[in-house]
């Protein structure tokens, strides 16, 4: 499969593979003055002679690769730093434990204070014209940038073009061309690239394209013939200013929906997803905002000296980039080196750093984000997000009503689970799944987080990758829906669930339709645990505080219900004998209930005597 910024064809078209689809898109910009630098990170699986990749762009670009590793250092250096903590429900004894305080026993000889107390530590221009009319495709240029062989064209017809593509070798699917259409009416140049022969799938880099521009654009409507359901399109902007969506709005997580499943899959990407829709599927979220971010890589303390006194050289990881000890090490982790290099090559050359994301279904594809400078906006560094979940996790076996406790717990799977605005979640007995409206069906694929999600999408694809007699495979060979059917929906499994069942995510490659256990009133993407507020809880009984404490009533705001075995007995209310100092030679303290020295003061002590006795007698 493919993600890039632009159209990936689907191999399915010749190869037999199942039709391609995006899951992300990540582009890093670069904004001068007039001018754009787009970095497009290319993902794919399949066959290698099956790639193709058309993007548009305003002017002609000038290209070359970039690093891949880049995009995973900026990734992680401006990733949203979301953050769920539990709030205990359990209740809490009323009674807490108290001790005597300790007396500063002498520990030196001759009864001298100890003072530690404080110690511790393509081939032909005119290719398809019309003998009265201009060429449908204008060649501009041809190139060989990597292993790509890349065609830079102008058209002034799409179906055209389309045409003219796969007769030069582009694997492109007939319905491109309604995609391509905007662009062609725009005045946009087009720019294709496929592998040069021989090369294979580790050749594929992400592409650099230079071109005249006033803004960075993301050609979101081309990206529509084989995006998945919420796919995440993620910019990097760089430049001397911030950035912001032009003309769209931009959202903010509520963070009392933020909460974890009983596996600990966090659902920030669900939620995410949700706002956006509920923005009417057009909004952002800035991410970062704030100066360049430089490589973390070769910061660490093992890389300040001259020598590899951690030992790191030769252990297959590159730590230390700009050590001798380190560079065969660094040589083999693919393009490291060049990634840091670009990374903060970019830091040098710009002074703002903008990270803006949004998750957009195919449907929803109907323009193309565009970016414009933020004047003043503040600059905060990286989303902070701060949820608190409620659990009764540390009492269960002490909640009363444990079915209906069991039941709300069962509900907190619908957290992670986010089945769109046509859906509902609930649960089935393997887990959170969707109950798919009218006019949608059930689609599985993989979410932001890399796991397997399951949300409802239109029956009916926006486009339809079979148009003009197309041929696809029949993605629904050897796929069982469990209690549903399995539908072909632009070669991907989709499932239409029967009567009182629902869609969960699976392993495979498709959703299962399984009996519906509980209902939720909504799409999911939230936190369901506060429903455990209500519950009633037993009281724990009082804490043991061994034998030099005593229980006193503190009160708590927690008490829970008093089912027995909350009251201390009379003797555990009883302080014991503060603990005092022996007066012989300031060593050693006496406990509660102790009537004796200790043994190794006794023993020195008559040490002392006979030593005493000796130096007399002598």
């Amino acid at each position: 499969m493919a993600e890039a910024c632009g159209c990936v064809s689907p191999p399915a078209v010749t190869s037999g593979d199942f039709a391609v689809n995006q899951r992300a898109e990540q582009i890093i910009f670069e904004v001068e003055p007039g001018w754009v630098t787009a970095h497009v990170l290319i993902k794919y699986s399949g066959k290698p002679e099956s790639f193709a990749w058309i993007i548009p762009v305003p002017e002609v670009p000038e290209l070359a690769l970039s690093p891949t590793s880049a995009f995973g250092l900026i990734d992680k250096a401006t990733a949203p730093n979301v953050v769920v903590q539990t709030e205990n429900l359990c209740p809490q004894s009323a009674w807490s434990c108290a001790y005597h305080d300790q007396p500063s026993c002498g520990r030196g000889l001759y009864g001298a204070e100890d003072d530690q107390a404080g110690g511790g530590g393509a081939s032909s221009a005119d290719a398809g014209a019309a003998p009265d009319g201009p060429p449908p495709v204008t060649v501009i240029n041809e190139q060989v940038v990597g292993d790509y062989q890349t065609v830079t064209f102008r058209a002034n017809e799409a179906a055209a073009a389309s045409q003219w593509l796969r007769d030069n070798g582009f694997v492109v699917n007939n319905t491109t061309s309604i995609y391509m259409e905007p662009y062609v009416q725009a005045n946009f140049v087009f720019v294709a690239a496929k592998l040069v022969a021989g090369a294979g799938i580790s050749s594929i880099k992400p592409l650099k394209m230079r071109y005249r521009a006033a803004f960075p654009m993301v050609p979101l409507l081309l990206t529509a013939v084989g995006a998945d359901p919420h796919m995440t399109v993620t910019a990097y902007i760089y430049g001397n200013e911030v950035f912001r969506p032009m003309g769209h709005p931009v959202v903010k997580i509520d963070e009392q929906q933020l909460a974890r499943d009983k596996t600990g899959r966090l659902n920030y990407p669900m939620v995410l997803a949700k706002a956006i829709d509920q923005a009417g599927g057009d909004g952002f979220i800035v991410e970062y905002r704030g100066s360049p971010v430089r490589s973390q890589i070769g910061q660490s303390n093992c890389c300040q000296s001259g020598g590899d006194f951690c030992n790191v050289g030769g252990n297959g990881q590159c730590e230390c980039p700009g050590a001798d000890f380190d560079q065969q090490d660094c040589k083999e982790t693919g393009d490291l080196l060049e990634g840091i290099a670009l990374v903060d090559q970019l830091a040098d050359k710009h002074t703002a750093l903008t990270r803006i994301t949004t998750r957009v279904s195919p449907e929803e594809m109907r323009f193309d984000p565009t970016y414009e400078r933020d004047f003043g906006a503040t600059r905060f560094g990286v989303l902070q997000l701060r949820g608190s979940q409620p659990s009764l996790n540390a009492c269960r076996t002490q909640v009363i009503d444990k079915d209906a406790y069991s039941d709300a717990d069962e509900k907190q799977s619908c957290a992670t689970t986010y089945c769109g605005e046509g859906g509902t979640c609930v649960t089935t007995p393997s887990g959170a799944a969707c109950v798919c409206g009218a006019g949608t069906v059930a689609q599985q694929f993989t979410d932001l987080d890399g796991l397997a999600s399951v949300t409802c999408v239109p029956t009916t694809p926006t486009c339809d990758l079979r148009a003009n007699g197309e041929q696809l495979p029949n993605a629904c060979e050897n796929v069982s829906c469990g209690a549903g059917t399995c539908l072909d929906r632009n070669g991907v499994a989709v499932c239409s669930c029967y009567a009182g069942q629902a869609a969960r995510a699976t392993t495979g490659s498709a959703p299962r339709c399984e009996p519906v256990r509980l209902t939720t009133e909504g799409s999911g993407a939230t936190d369901f645990s506060d429903a455990l507020r209500a519950f009633d809880v037993c009281a724990p009984p009082p804490p043991t505080c061994g034998t030099d404490g005593w229980l006193v009533k503190t009160g708590t705001s927690r008490p829970g219900v008093d089912c027995g075995g909350t009251q201390p007995k009379s003797w555990q209310t009883t302080p014991p004998p503060k603990p005092v100092c022996n007066d012989w030679f300031g060593c050693g303290c006496q406990g509660s209930g102790e009537g004796v020295l200790p043994t190794f003061a006794i023993a020195w002590g008559v040490g002392f005597m006979l030593f005493r006795r000796r130096r007399t007698k002598a």
